[in-house]
């Protein structure tokens, strides 16, 4: 079998992305095989005949539609989510570098109350939060994979991205390490004014 075909099929086939070792596992080569496979499946795709391109968002590479493409998928693509608004964005930008973050930091950062933004983001299914250890148990907010989809960002990318500088202890301190129990999602609560 072409090991090619193999690797651009697995890509097609998985919905949320394949990892390299994953990769390697599946078409049974070395690790530095299936990066050099990969990348020539990234060049192919770079050519204007193709709509999609191979991007990595973490550790996980997967087939996303090309900017110039955005508008016509979004046609037949029904977002999970209305309108972002700037302050959203904000918060959303605020978790997504600093996260896992807790809503006094993400207030603190941010200069204002966040407790409407963060639910909306929450429901819109862009941020999850996980019950942290210590003084309260508050809630760690992170982003979701579909935050990632639907950016097309990787770590890398978000690390391009200045925020104000603080204490990085504080943001993602020891506190934040829960056991499984204690690590699981909270369910969205459904009360506007429930406190976040």
């Amino acid at each position: 079998m072409n090991k090619l075909a193999m690797v651009e099929a697995l890509l097609f086939a998985s919905k949320r992305g394949i990892d390299l070792n994953q990769l390697s596992q599946i078409i049974e080569s070395p690790k530095a095989e299936a990066l050099s496979l990969l990348e020539e499946l990234r060049e192919k795709y770079a050519q204007e005949t193709h709509g999609v391109k191979l991007g990595q968002v973490g550790k996980l590479y997967s087939f996303y539609t090309k900017p110039e493409y955005a508008e016509t998928v979004a046609k037949l693509v029904i977002r999970p989510m209305e309108k972002l608004t700037p302050s959203q964005l904000e918060v959303l930008a605020v978790v997504a570098k600093k996260g896992p973050v807790k809503k006094s930091q993400i207030d603190e950062i941010r200069g204002k109350g966040s407790d409407n933004q963060v639910i909306e983001l929450l429901a819109m299914g862009l941020v999850r939060r996980k019950r942290a250890k210590g003084p309260g148990r508050p809630f760690a907010y992170s982003v979701t994979e579909l935050f990632y989809d639907l950016f097309h960002l990787s770590d890398e990318e978000l690390n391009r991205y200045k925020l104000p500088p603080e204490d990085e202890e504080t943001v993602a301190g020891p506190e934040l390490a829960a056991d499984e129990s204690e690590n699981e999602e909270e369910p969205i609560d459904p009360e506007p004014n429930s406190v976040v």
